[in-house]
């Protein structure tokens, strides 16, 4: 909640000044309007009936109100719909003029601050005003002095953001790597370390609620399905999420049981890709009250079948990357009174590809020749429990969570094994099993406080079993090499910031995070006549990570701020390789048994403003990024992974994101340019001399537009289109593996049909079906000797179909 105090004053008059004419029937009457919005949170809820009804609401002084709103389903008038919707909440309403209402603050109050009152005009900024909860305090995305993009619920469902790859495409300065299902890389405001998995730690903190997802995996690829809202902090988050956030956090935010009511709705789509096999799939969410309106069950099952585009001339097989995605979650939430509710639950997805998705460029499209398949698995699952409340006006929350993480990769080693091989078949099989345990407890200062604090605790432990093994196929299967390696790794941090208000306008946060971390490495490496070699280390790491926020409030719609931040990592041991396989000593040439952690200073400048009564918003923001002792996962000369220690670097950029709103016609922009630079090389490791930094492109960016048309009393017709652009990239650092990608447009275009009960929707993903290479690769071990591409998927014709009870 950073934000000047004039904000609070401003706020606390104009509900005062307000309360004798909330509910104002001055406002000339209005046409009844079909509304479907269920139990959720009020600001949220807000945003939904702006949407539905084509109005302007500013919800300001909703933060001192009830946290969750009433059902509204059925057709009311615009006055008679918000009644119902903030009844109980504390809240009432002021008609501006017939599109544009401010939420208002009810009694009790005293008269003397209704008559000294003198509040300013307040733009509505309907759009903008999703809470954001990342940043570990419920606040307005618009008060906040951060690069934060928060896509809600509605748009998620309205544009069929799938997953982490199409959010990318409407969120700026998101890429996405394109491996396949459960095996990708999340980067924010180009900031990459190269599509490789090894052992490096997340270059972006995943966080399903308040569960942390990976610390070293990939992301599980959780499906999109009954979210309240997903938000991306751009930048390094150190101070308040610790190691892993180098790049920034993306938190999905599920909806919350609601104890006030059933409700369920089941949805299928069927899609068929051109060249390649159909799609479908099929969800479902039931939500019971139990305990006599005290609490709550939500359930969540979906299976979602992804068709292959993919050939393989050499096996004959056609259409080979097909993927199953199958899973569910269940939360269970109590009301223990007097404001504590106990929350638990859990989470699992199930992703199975048949193949990888690459083929190669000497080939006909979308084509390659392997002698093994390469199948993948990401099983992930994760229960939680979540405490939350107050203590003297103080918030409280303390969470445990629990997280498996178990994926299993094959790849076709038979062109090029890591070692010497009798001809024929060959698979080199990777399996990676995390088991972690998270605890975590913070307090934070009342809402209506003047300074604004938060402080917290941190404590984990994971381990990570590894097991890899190379094995010709041909006649009877021989294990030729293989590693058993077992990963320990404790964490524990302090956090907390605090928002200091100076003079009206004016505002500074101090935050920052101790950490300490402790690693332990067991290795055992073997071949066909046994043990060759062995390894045992540890590793400790400790430090501060701070974070500093000043901003100025320009008027109630506009907010500069400047801020600096601090990311890192912690180092690690390489010992992946076969028999001879040396690692240096720290300092040495590469590769070395030990890399370094590293760490990545941000200076930030940016603004937000609301326009034209709050139809027009716009963000901007310029960065510098400064990266010390990158990390980067490579391959040594057998395809076999190890991570360096490349260099130091640094990328300025400049980020935007807009948008408007004209009655019922929605349209956004974002754009990211960037200008990367590997500022000093390690002279251990073979760079090219034109490489910048691995997989950020120099432009991207892309637009939306949305726009609803009544068909008479209960159905709307929805059009709804995206375009996005991604520049060119390297792939790695490496001299011998960096090849140019990118360079690629792609979009979609939907058309739809909705009433309060359903909604049906006919899309076409990729229409001009671009065929650009994406950033990602293919197989390790051929890598330097193919010349691999990733594809996108052809264009894709959908169906999909939802039906709430």
């Amino acid at each position: 909640m950073s934000r000047a105090d004039a904000w609070r004053r401003w706020a606390l008059a104009s509900s005062f000044a307000c309360v004798a004419g909330w509910n104002d029937p001055a406002s000339a009457a209005q046409p009844r309007l079909s509304f479907d919005i269920p139990s959720k949170p009020l600001k949220s809820a807000l945003v939904d009936l702006a949407v539905q009804a084509g109005a302007s609401i500013s919800t300001q002084a909703a933060a001192g109100c009830a946290t969750t709103s009433r059902p509204l389903r059925g057709r009311f008038t615009l006055q008679d719909g918000l009644t119902k919707l903030l009844a109980g909440t504390g809240c009432g309403f002021r008609m501006i003029d017939a599109g544009a209402i401010e939420i208002v603050r009810l009694p009790p109050a005293k008269p003397a601050a209704v008559r000294g009152a003198r509040p300013e005009p307040t733009p509505s900024a309907a759009l903008d005003e999703l809470v954001v909860v990342a940043t570990r305090r419920p606040t307005p995305a618009d008060r906040l002095a951060y690069a934060v993009s928060a896509v809600e619920g509605s748009a998620i469902a309205g544009q069929s953001l799938r997953d982490a790859n199409d959010l990318a495409l409407a969120v700026p300065a998101m890429t996405v790597t394109n491996l396949g299902p459960g095996r990708d890389k999340i980067m924010l405001r180009g900031l990459s370390d190269g599509p490789l998995t090894g052992r490096t730690q997340s270059m972006v903190g995943l966080y399903l609620d308040d569960t942390r997802l990976t610390y070293n995996a990939p992301d599980p690829d959780l499906l999109l399905i009954d979210m309240t809202q997903v938000e991306v902090l751009r930048g390094p988050q150190g101070a308040l999420y610790g190691s892993g956030s180098l790049g920034g956090v993306l938190h999905l935010v599920t909806e919350p049981p609601a104890p006030d009511r059933f409700e369920a709705w089941i949805a299928g789509n069927v899609g068929a890709t051109q060249g390649g096999d159909g799609s479908n799939g099929l969800s479902g969410m039931v939500n019971l009250p139990i305990l006599d309106g005290r609490g709550a069950v939500r359930a969540v099952l979906y299976r979602d079948q992804q068709g292959g585009y993919i050939d393989d001339a050499n096996l004959d097989l056609k259409n080979v990357n097909r993927a199953l995605r199958s899973g569910g979650r269940l939360n269970v939430k109590v009301d223990l009174g007097g404001g504590w509710t106990l929350t638990g639950g859990g989470a699992a997805q199930f992703i199975n590809s048949d193949d990888t998705q690459y083929a190669l460029a000497t080939q006909a499209p979308y084509t390659r020749r392997n002698q093994v398949r390469e199948p993948h698995d990401n099983d992930f699952a994760e229960a939680h429990l979540n405490l939350k409340g107050e203590i003297g006006g103080i918030q409280a929350r303390w969470t445990i969570s629990a997280v498996n993480h178990d994926i299993t990769s094959r790849y076709d080693a038979t062109a090029a094994p890591p070692i010497a091989l009798a001809p024929g078949p060959a698979a080199y099989d990777d399996d990676d099993r995390t088991h972690s345990l998270v605890t975590e407890g913070s307090l934070a200062s009342p809402e209506e406080a003047r300074v604004q604090w938060l402080v917290g605790a941190f404590l984990a432990r994971t381990h990570q079993d590894i097991d890899l093994a190379l094995t010709r196929l041909a006649d009877a299967p021989v294990q030729a090499l293989a590693e058993t390696r077992r990963d320990t790794l404790d964490e524990a941090a302090l956090y907390g910031e605090a928002t200091l208000p100076i003079g009206r306008s004016l505002s500074v946060t101090l935050g920052g995070r101790l950490f300490t971390s402790k690693t332990r490495v067991n290795s055992q490496t073997s071949d066909q006549a046994g043990p060759i070699a062995s390894f045992s280390g540890s590793l400790d790491q400790s430090g501060f990570a701070p974070k500093i926020v000043v901003s100025y409030a320009l008027s109630p719609s506009a907010l500069i701020y400047i801020q600096a931040t601090e990311g890192y990592r912690a180092g690690g041991f390489n010992t992946t390789g076969p028999s001879g396989q040396m690692f240096s000593a720290r300092g040495q040439a590469e590769p070395r048994r030990r890399y370094d952690g590293d760490e990545l200073w941000s200076l930030e400048a940016g603004g937000k403003v609301s326009l034209l009564d709050g139809r027009l918003r716009l963000r901007a923001a310029a960065f510098q990024a400064s990266w010390k002792d990158i990390q980067s996962d490579q391959l040594l000369p057998s395809g076999l992974p190890f991570t360096a220690n490349i260099g130091d670097g640094r990328n300025l950029g400049l980020e935007f994101e807009g948008g408007y709103r004209l009655g019922r016609l929605q349209l956004g922009a974002n754009l990211l340019v960037n200008a990367p630079e590997l500022e000093k090389a390690n002279p251990a490791f073979p760079v090219r001399k034109d490489v910048s930094l691995a997989g950020v492109p120099h432009r991207a960016g892309g637009v939306t537009a949305h726009y609803d048309w009544p068909l008479g009393s209960d159905m709307t017709l929805e059009l709804d289109g995206r375009y996005a652009y991604v520049g060119h990239s390297r792939l790695t650092f490496d001299a011998t593996t960096s090849p140019l990608m990118g360079g690629y447009a792609t979009g979609r275009l939907a058309l739809g049909l909705a009433t309060p009960r359903w909604r049906t929707t006919l899309a076409l993903d990729n229409p001009t079906n671009a065929r650009g290479d994406t950033f990602a690769y293919g197989n390790p071990f051929s890598l330097r000797s193919t010349d691999q591409v990733t594809p996108l998927r052809p264009r894709t014709l959908s169906l999909s179909i939802r039906v709430t009870y």
